[in-house]
């Protein structure tokens, strides 16, 4: 399906157990992706068209407060192992502290 392989295909899908431990803006989670991996096209199509107006909506407001989106658990930086400009992990992640993280779906 979509020219993927089969293992392609497993590796967006969610184990028992798997959504309580990760963080609510896991791209696993998209609405949207769900919706077409499920083969309802039309409905991926209105819930990408609706997340896209969320994230406008977001950005307006961060602009209104003079604030720059930032990522919170990578940084941008020289990898130490082929010296080229990297996103690097700056820790977090695994804490399982998603109090803080935004709705963005």
């Amino acid at each position: 399906m979509y020219n993927f392989t089969n293992f392609a295909m497993t590796l967006n899908e969610l184990e028992p157990g798997t959504e309580g431990v990760l963080a609510p803006t896991d791209c696993r989670l998209r609405p949207d992706i769900r919706a077409m991996e499920n083969g309802n096209m039309d409905e991926a199509s209105r819930e990408k068209e609706r997340l896209e107006e969320k994230q406008r909506a977001a950005r307006k407001e961060l602009a209104k407060d003079g604030e720059e989106w930032s990522t919170r658990w990578f940084q941008l930086g020289t990898n130490p192992y082929t010296g080229s400009q990297d996103w690097l992990y700056t820790g977090g992640y695994f804490d399982r502290k998603y109090t803080d993280c935004p709705d963005i779906y």
